[in-house]
């Protein structure tokens, strides 16, 4: 499949722009939450206890990205987000330990790629990109999400490499103006990414 990434940023402008108030609310609420976990860390820290601080930030913020996750796949698809889909992998423990564990093994394999050779590394970043839609929507285990991702990324790579950097650089265009660019940039490159898993996975859409 061609992928048009200017088309699928103008559709989630339009897209961002009637539904804002939703969306918004959503993403606000996740962000006060994950400061509120990173003061939280920086507390334990100061009392010694930074192994644990640290340990409950990264635990909290993977499940937490998820819900936000799970949020932005529901405005994609025409739904309404709601305050509580930010916390919904802390309700089901099953999928939260999971993608915790997905989570990890991308970040530790990506890693490993990128000290190993650079190439790698890009090359598993960009194949990863739908896993934690694969896991949220489909259901599918850590390693199956992973690798339905990369297999099906690999047929095409360099489209969606293309892709990933046209939203680089429409979030370095966001930045320049003191950050403030961001606060529209990132939403919409999120939510053209999940329009793109929903095209690429979902014959719905």
């Amino acid at each position: 499949m061609e992928i048009n990434a200017v088309e699928l940023l103008k559709e989630s402008w339009q897209d961002l722009r009637g539904r804002w108030k939703p969306f918004y609310t959503v993403a606000s609420i996740y962000g006060i939450t994950v400061i509120a976990v990173q003061i939280l860390a920086e507390i334990l820290y100061a009392v010694h206890l930074g192994l644990i601080g640290w340990t409950i930030s990264t635990i909290f913020t993977i499940l937490l990205g998820g819900g936000f996750t799970y949020a932005v796949l529901k405005f994609v698809r025409g739904e309404k987000p709601e305050i509580i889909d930010v916390f919904a992998l802390f309700e089901d423990m099953g999928l939260g330990a999971n993608y915790v564990l997905m989570s990890v093994l991308k970040n530790i394999i990506t890693a490993i790629g990128f000290f190993l050779l650079l190439v790698p590394g890009i090359y598993l970043s960009v194949g990863y990109m739908f896993s934690s839609f694969l896991m949220l929507d489909k259901g599918l285990s850590p390693w199956e999400a992973l690798e339905t991702s990369r297999k099906t990324v690999h047929k095409n790579w360099f489209q969606y490499f293309l892709f990933v950097l046209v939203l680089i650089i429409v979030n370095i265009i966001g930045a320049i103006p003191l950050g403030l660019g961001l606060i529209v940039t990132l939403p919409i490159s999120y939510i053209a990414l999940t329009k793109l898993y929903y095209r690429v996975f979902d014959s719905a859409f």
